[in-house]
C-alpha cells in the first residue's frame, strides 16, 4: 500500500518511510483519534512519527498550524498540521491530505511544493511541505501599516496570476486567494499556498463533494457566485476575482466590503458591487484602475476571463506606472528653483519581487526558481510522493485500489 493510500485509509504510514520497522509487515497500527490541542505551541519539541523534530511555530490558521521541523537525516521543511477537531471530520482530513497532490500536479515552482504526508501519533493528519523563506503577504501588508507601493501589488499578482493560468488549464480552480495564502520570498518569487479548497474540475480525479449552498473560501475575497454557494458557478474568474480582492487590500489598505463581522462581510459579497478602486484610491492611474475594476466585476462574462489576459493588462498597468515615474523625475530634475540649493531626485528602490515579475530576465529567474525546487525536493526523495504517470492518488482512487481483486 503506497504511502497516499496508507493516509487516505485512515491507518499510520511510519512504516512506509522506516524500512528497518517491520512491524508494518505483520499487523496495521491503527491512529489514534485526533485530539483537540488549544494550544498550537505544545507541539513544538515533540517528535512527530520518530522521525520529525518539531523546532518552533511558524503560523496558525483556522484549519491547521505551520511548523519548522528537522527530519532525523538533517533536512529542514515545514509542517502544516490539521488541528484535531477537523481531523476528526473524514471528509475535512481527505481534502487536507489531497492539498498535496493538487499542488504537485501544477509542476509550477509558484506553487510551493509538498514533500511528504502522513498521520501523527495522535492521530493528526500532517503536510511536509518546502520550507520557504520570506512572509505572507498578509503579514507584509500588515508590516508596513496596510498598504504596499502599486509595482510591488502588480508585481505580486502578475506571478500568482502565472500559477493560476497553468492551474486553470489542468481545470484546477483554487478558490481561497487571499493575502495569506499568497508567500512572497526573500528571492522575490510569489507563491501560491493552500490547494486544499481546490476544485479539479475536469473529472480526471474524484472529487470530494461540496454540496449547493455551502460556502468554501474567504469572507471578503469570494465572488459573489462563491459567497452565495453557487459551486457550479465558481470557475477560473472567481479566482480572477479574488485575486482582484486581494490586490485592492494591498493598494487601498481597506476590504472591498467593510463589514463588522465575516457573516456581514459574506452577505455583502452576495449582492454589492465593489467600489471602483478610484473612488478608495484618487491617486490611481487609468489602467491600474481599470485592470482591478474589471477583475472585481460583479458578473463573470464583465472580468476578466483568464488569467493571461489579467496579467498582460497588469503588465500595461506596471509599464503606465513607470512611465510615471520617469515623467515625474524628469519634471523635479528641469524644475527652475529660486533658492540656490541642489535638487535630489529620489531613486525608487529595486525590487526583487518586480524584477522577477516584469524584468528582462523573467524566464531565467524563474527558471533558476524551478531548478532550486526540484534539488529541494531531490534532497528529501526518499520522502516525497512518488506517483507514477497516469496513476490517480486521489483518496478516490486508493480506496478503489484496495477493492477485493485488485492488486
Amino acid at each position: 500500500m503506497s504511502l497516499r493510500e496508507r493516509a487516505a485509509n485512515g491507518s499510520s504510514s511510519t512504516g512506509a518511510l522506516d524500512g528497518g520497522w517491520q512491524g508494518a509487515r505483520c499487523c496495521k497500527k491503527m491512529p489514534a483519534e485526533p485530539r483537540d490541542n488549544p494550544n498550537p505551541e505544545a507541539r513544538v519539541g515533540q517528535l512527530l512519527n520518530g522521525k520529525w523534530q518539531v523546532d518552533r511555530l511558524l503560523d496558525v490558521g483556522g484549519m491547521g498550524a505551520v511548523y519548522v521541523a528537522t527530519h532525523r537525516n538533517g533536512r529542514r521543511a515545514a509542517i502544516k498540521v490539521l488541528h484535531g477537531r477537523f481531523g476528526r471530520d473524514p471528509e475535512v482530513r481527505k481534502r487536507f491530505l489531497r492539498e498535496g497532490y493538487v499542488a504537485n500536479k501544477l509542476g509550477h515552482p509558484g506553487a510551493v511544493a509538498i514533500l511528504d504526508d502522513d498521520i501523527s501519533e495522535d492521530g493528526s493528519p500532517y503536510l511536509v511541505m518546502e520550507l520557504l523563506d520570506g512572509e505572507s503577504l498578509s503579514a507584509w501588508i500588515h508590516r508596513v501599516g496596510g498598504r504596499l507601493p502599486v509595482s510591488e501589488v502588480l508585481a505580486i499578482a502578475g506571478q500568482v496570476l502565472e500559477v493560476l493560468r497553468v492551474a486553470h488549464d489542468a481545470s484546477i480552480v483554487h478558490r481561497d486567494i487571499k493575502p495569506a495564502n499568497i508567500f512572497v520570498t526573500r528571492g522575490g518569487y510569489a507563491k501560491l499556498l493552500d490547494f486544499g479548497l481546490a476544485r479539479v474540475r475536469d473529472g480526471s480525479i474524484s472529487l470530494i463533494p461540496t454540496a449547493q449552498g455551502i460556502v468554501m473560501g474567504t469572507a471578503g475575497y469570494m465572488s459573489p457566485e462563491q459567497a452565495r454557494g453557487k459551486t457550479d458557478l465558481v470557475d477560473a474568474r472567481a479566482d480572477l476575482f479574488s485575486l482582484g480582492a486581494v490586490m485592492f487590500r494591498a493598494l487601498t489598505g481597506r476590504r472591498i466590503h467593510e463589514k463588522a463581522t465575516p457573516f456581514d462581510t459574506t452577505m455583502a459579497g452576495m449582492t454589492d458591487r465593489a467600489p471602483p478602486l478610484g473612488s478608495v484610491m484618487p491617486e490611481a492611474r487609468p489602467k491600474l484602475a481599470s485592470a482591478v475594476d474589471k477583475a472585481l466585476a460583479f458578473e463573470r462574462e464583465a472580468r476578466w476571463q483568464t488569467a493571461a489576459d489579467m496579467f498582460e493588462a497588469l503588465r500595461e498597468a506596471y509599464d503606465e506606472a513607470k512611465r510615471a515615474r520617469s515623467s515625474s523625475t524628469v519634471q523635479a530634475v528641469s524644475a527652475p528653483s529660486s533658492i540656490d540649493v541642489p535638487i535630489t531626485v529620489e531613486e525608487e528602490q529595486s525590487s526583487l519581487v518586480v524584477d522577477v515579475a516584469f524584468g528582462p530576465e523573467h524566464d531565467v529567474a524563474m527558471e533558476r526558481e524551478r531548478q532550486r525546487t526540484r534539488e529541494v525536493i531531490e534532497g528529501l526523495s526518499s520522502l516525497s510522493i512518488v506517483v507514477a504517470e497516469g496513476e490517480d492518488p486521489s483518496p478516490a482512487a486508493a480506496a478503489r485500489n484496495r477493492e477485493p481483486g485488485r492488486s
